[in-house]
């Protein structure tokens, strides 16, 4: 690989932003990151499945993880369609799988935190528009605090799909509109955790975050959505902050990577967090986006063809987990779903 210095601006600071930008400084390319929010930031709880360990080992930041003193666990007790039972990660020779019970805002400030020390530069600020050059490609943004030129911009910016809205790319839904309202609380909690049940109107995610702290979750269809005040059985009357909500909608951008721009996690897809591997999603897409950018600024593989093998393996994933969670939903009769 030859010396690089083109510039990749990415757009948001999340775990796809972050570890979209980690590979692109392992290669020398110089990064801008845009971030509109202050970390840290109100995140529910995430259970991060063990396969995250390879991913962050690859980026350099496993040790973050492991020195962050987040609860394991050796698998989640799922109550969907039935009595609730166990149902463990796996094992092997090493002994049994263990996943992390990460405290999201903490665990996204760690990633960033990495990426700066590692020479990112961090811009707060809003991205108001996009730049193209004569050839009509992605050449940068316009932010709050003026343009930024790039050569690639990679939107990792949520579920608003910045990139997407200003690029006028069509976003393609693949359900009812569903809604996630989480929280957290505080007491003592005796029943099993992680644990997801369903009901005949959504289902609820109950994990253990730190001691006697517990994050909440819960979907539903947009009529059926909880009052602010809701809580889910037996963490009633506990204390705790006020509750946020999410659109939760599967969706997913109809083009995912063109002339000089890529989306990656939640900017590009988005499903309810029933898929169990939202954050895994978010860091690989982030990690892929930045391989094929230097696939071709440093490499020099063909553009097209480095968009046309993100846009196939993200797609690919995508619509298997809509058919896995399609086929979950019907068991148990939910969201229009019907077995």
């Amino acid at each position: 690989m030859v010396a690089c210095v083109m510039q990749v601006v990415i757009i948001g600071g999340g775990p796809s932003g972050a570890a979209a930008a980690l590979m692109l400084l392992d290669a020398q390319i110089p990064v801008t990151i845009v971030e509109q929010k202050p970390f840290p930031r109100f995140r529910p709880g995430e259970t991060l499945h063990p396969g995250v360990e390879p991913l962050l080992t690859r980026l350099g930041v496993a040790h973050q993880l492991q020195s962050a003193g987040y609860v394991r666990h050796l698998g989640v007790w799922s109550g969907w369609g039935g009595a609730m039972q166990f149902v463990p990660y796996g094992t092997d020779t090493n002994g049994p799988w263990r996943g992390y019970q990460a405290i999201r805002a903490d665990f996204d400030q760690r990633l960033l935190g990495s990426a700066r020390s590692r020479g990112a530069q961090i811009l707060a600020g809003k991205v108001s528009g996009v730049l193209l050059n004569a050839s009509h490609e992605v050449a940068g943004v316009m932010t709050s605090d003026g343009p930024v030129r790039a050569t690639y911009v990679i939107d990792c910016s949520g579920g608003a799909h910045t990139l997407a809205r200003q690029l006028h790319i069509p976003i393609v839904w693949y359900s009812p509109q569903l809604v996630a309202r989480f929280g957290y609380v505080s007491g003592r909690f005796d029943g099993p955790t992680p644990s997801i049940c369903a009901d005949q109107y959504g289902w609820t995610w109950i994990a253990e975050v730190a001691p006697n702290c517990f994050q909440w979750t819960r979907v539903t269809e947009a009529q059926n959505r909880p009052d602010s005040a809701w809580r889910p059985q037996g963490l009633r009357g506990f204390e705790g902050e006020p509750s946020r909500g999410a659109d939760v909608t599967w969706r997913i951008a109809k083009s995912l990577a063109g002339p000089g721009y890529f989306l990656a996690g939640d900017s590009a897809a988005v499903l309810d967090p029933s898929s169990s591997h939202g954050v895994l999603r978010a860091i690989m897409s982030g990690m892929m986006a930045a391989h094929l950018a230097v696939r071709h600024l440093c490499d020099g593989a063909d553009a097209q063809d480095c968009a046309a093998a993100y846009q196939d393996w993200l797609t690919s994933w995508f619509q298997h987990d809509v058919e896995t969670m399609n086929s979950a939903y019907r068991k148990v009769n939910l969201f229009g779903f019907y077995g």
